[in-house]
């Protein structure tokens, strides 16, 4: 653990210790989960964009994603799922669903996966400032699961 981190950890405890009202307002977790609703974007999402930001691999906890464009141009993505974190979806361990990108802007992309009549999953996402993906999926049930992506490294 760095210093700073270690700094940081000393003071959120003080704090909890000090006061047990901001003891509640702490992450129960080690990460603090996604922002609900997404963050406004942070790009005219009206302008045209190529949405190269996208295109390449992204991981997030028990998943990784990757987004290609075919030779017509057209971007898809493959979500391979590595743990049941999502069951509220139904998908089970090891799942790979492909599917499409319907809408891409310089900081938002829409993904519809599974069958065009009955989509498995749509996701909206929204590209932040420190280049994270944050979004959500819903499934045709209404179940939904949330996501930070980040560059696999």
């Amino acid at each position: 653990m760095t210093p700073l981190r270690t700094l940081l950890s000393l003071a959120c405890l003080l704090a909890a210790l000090a006061s047990p009202s901001l003891a509640q307002d702490l992450p129960k977790g080690p990460k603090a989960p996604p922002p609900e609703p997404n963050p406004e974007p942070i790009c005219d999402t009206a302008a045209p964009s190529s949405g190269d930001w996208l295109m390449g691999r992204w991981v997030a906890p028990h998943s990784r994603w990757e987004f290609t464009r075919a030779a017509d141009g057209k971007a898809a993505f493959g979500l391979e799922q590595k743990s049941d974190i999502n069951k509220a979806l139904g998908w089970k361990p090891g799942t790979r669903i492909d599917g499409k990108v319907t809408r891409l802007t310089g900081c938002t992309v829409r993904l519809e996966a599974g069958d065009e009549a009955v989509p498995a999953f749509v996701f909206e996402g929204v590209l932040t400032a420190d280049g994270k993906v944050y979004g959500f999926a819903v499934n045709p049930a209404g179940d939904s699961a949330r996501w930070i992506l980040r560059r696999e490294r």
